[in-house]
């Protein structure tokens, strides 16, 4: 799962420090819902979440309505975070480390977007909405992942 974080407060000098919004807290708590509908009864086995205050707060957000076992901040999935070093450490975490199929990966735009068209091997350009998710199902094997099903706040 790839998951942009809700709305934030607007831009600023340090844009690590930024929060959520009101409204940007009440995106990720119903995106939490549409994800405890799928995964209510295992909840998802990991997170990583950007260290990026806004992402932590939506991954709280989320961890209001669906339990996350562990979760890990990553340096490597801010706004301009490397790509492909994120995919080979999901393949590690899946292969090496056996973490279930349930990874909700927690960053920002232009990231997620990216890093949907380098899973997924297509080119997506899919513009992620704050507190957007897109479900894949992601076969280690062939280092590749199809889109499942994509959740748009209303």
């Amino acid at each position: 799962m790839i998951m942009r974080h809700g709305d934030a407060e607007p831009v600023q000098d340090d844009d690590r420090s930024r929060e959520l919004t009101k409204f940007g807290q009440q995106q990720a708590m119903v995106a939490g819902q549409w994800l405890n509908q799928r995964y209510s009864a295992q909840g998802i086995d990991m997170s990583l979440v950007s260290p990026y205050v806004r992402a932590q707060q939506t991954l709280d957000a989320v961890s209001e309505n669906v339990d996350v076992h562990h979760h890990a901040v990553s340096h490597d999935i801010t706004p301009d975070g490397n790509i492909w070093l994120t995919h080979d450490y999901v393949d590690y975490l899946l292969e090496v480390k056996k973490v279930s199929d349930s990874l909700l990966i927690v960053s920002h735009m232009p990231f997620v977007s990216y890093f949907l068209d380098e899973i997924t091997k297509e080119q997506h350009s899919l513009f992620f909405d704050t507190s957007s998710i897109v479900l894949l199902d992601y076969q280690p094997a062939t280092h590749s992942g199809t889109v499942l099903d994509i959740y748009h706040p209303s």
